[in-house]
């Protein structure tokens, strides 16, 4: 398997999703790539709130959870000087291209669509640190 650099895997990553097999399966595959310190939040309250405590490096948010969705999330995150600059990741097994759309007009750069193989999201975090690094 491809190995990250280091500067990518100590980077603490977040991941929110309401059901606890997703959560479980990202982690784990997170782990496989050498991540260190994942945490997780079951909504987006949860990791709102998660995010004013600890520094994250990465999130990987469901789109559809109780409370506040991965949406309502990332428009809360783009208010915040500290947090607005968090790579995020839309998790989503909704595959219809309008719900897309209405994403990445509000601004949301990455998604993946589930059920999605271990190579896509691996592909994924190489190119979200590939561009952050080249863009500055």
């Amino acid at each position: 398997m491809e190995q990250l650099p280091p500067e990518i895997i100590n980077k603490p990553v977040l991941i929110v999703d309401d059901a606890g097999s997703m959560r479980a399966l990202l982690s784990a595959t997170l782990k496989s790539y050498g991540f260190k310190y994942v945490f997780e939040a079951t909504d987006g309250s949860e990791a709102y709130r998660l995010l004013q405590l600890k520094p994250i490096g990465l999130i990987f948010c469901d789109w559809e959870m109780p409370n506040k969705d991965g949406l309502q999330l990332f428009k809360d995150l783009k208010q915040e000087e500290k947090l607005k600059n968090i790579p995020f990741v839309l998790v989503t097994s909704m595959a219809e291209l309008d719900k897309v759309k209405v994403a990445i007009n509000e601004g949301v750069k990455d998604y993946i669509v589930k059920p999605f193989k271990e190579g896509t999201l691996l592909s994924k975090i190489n190119g979200i640190f590939a561009s952050s690094v080249s863009s500055g």
